[in-house]
């Protein structure tokens, strides 16, 4: 009897304890599908922190899923995508959206919306280059003192239609500002100088300085007072002075007036003071975050915060 009545314990126990591992799977399970569900629907809503926030959960749920951290990493990228793209900051942009549009597991419909996004990333690319191409004939233009000309020029990016569109508004407001100077030299005593209470484009001026970097990498100061060259000379920091040719280009490509003027506007927007920076500092900047493969606000993020 007392055989019996171990074995009959013994199958009772089993029998309990193989219930409640059952019950606890089933509503992990259960869990587990419902954060994924919860995540896809966010995701075609486009609420995309409750999609990131589910598809964590349904992690918590089932440790390791393939799946679960594939939307989730997906998700992420997209994310990111679209952030880059707000900030105007296309490269950055484009490689977030290509990580989603080949992500594997992933959500067909954050893959649509990411071939999508590229195609209209390709074509704004384009246009913003035209319209810095524009831009860079109207300041040498500016610069020779050919106003006139300079506007004429400027008015090529004033009658496209897709010119005030958020993509291009740092270039467009740019833009306006020439023509503003360009007006004033042309209507200062008719004789087409600037008027001194008037001040150039800080575009304007930086070209200047890219010019004159290149002369003082071959040991020229020409425009310089004698206490400026000295100064230059004795000046132990970064600048437009005291740098080679090779420190004012990325890839055999000038640093323009307009990417300074850019970067001046992302450091703004990360909370760290542009004031305190020389437009070589912003250089250097640039260069090394071409160096590093990252964008300009994520190198600035991680060196200058």
């Amino acid at each position: 009897m007392k055989k019996w009545i171990w074995t009959i314990v013994v199958v009772v126990i089993v029998a309990i304890v193989g219930g409640v591992t059952f019950t606890s799977h089933h509503i992990t399970q259960k869990a587990y599908t419902a954060a994924m569900t919860t995540g896809k629907k966010a995701v075609n809503k486009k609420n995309y922190s409750i999609a990131e926030s589910s598809f964590q959960d349904a992690l918590r749920h089932r440790t390791n899923d393939k799946q679960a951290q594939g939307y989730l990493t997906q998700t992420q990228n997209f994310v990111s995508a679209e952030s880059a793209m707000s900030d105007h900051e296309f490269n950055a942009a484009k490689s977030d959206y290509m990580k989603v549009k080949n992500a594997k597991p992933a959500l067909s419909t954050l893959s649509n919306r990411a071939k999508a996004a590229l195609k209209v990333l390709k074509t704004v690319q384009l246009k913003a280059e035209t319209f810095q191409g524009v831009y860079d004939q109207a300041l040498t233009q500016n610069q020779g003192q050919s106003y006139e000309a300079s506007n004429s020029t400027l008015d090529r990016i004033f009658k496209d239609a897709e010119a005030k569109e958020p993509y291009y508004t740092d270039i467009y407001n740019k833009a306006v500002e020439l023509r503003s100077t360009n007006n004033k030299a042309i209507n200062h005593d008719g004789d087409g100088t600037v008027d001194s209470s008037s001040s150039m484009p800080s575009a304007s001026s930086d070209s200047s300085a890219n010019s004159d970097s290149s002369a003082a990498s071959h040991g020229i100061t020409s425009g310089l007072t004698d206490s400026e060259k000295q100064a230059a000379k004795n000046y132990k920091g970064s600048n437009e002075f005291t740098v080679k040719k090779s420190q004012t280009e990325i890839n055999g490509k000038a640093i323009t007036a307009g990417q300074i003027a850019s970067a001046r506007k992302t450091l703004s927007s990360i909370g760290v003071s542009s004031g305190s920076f020389s437009d070589q500092d912003i250089r250097n900047g640039l260069i090394a975050a071409n160096k590093a493969g990252v964008s300009f606000k994520s190198y600035a993020q991680k060196t200058f915060k």
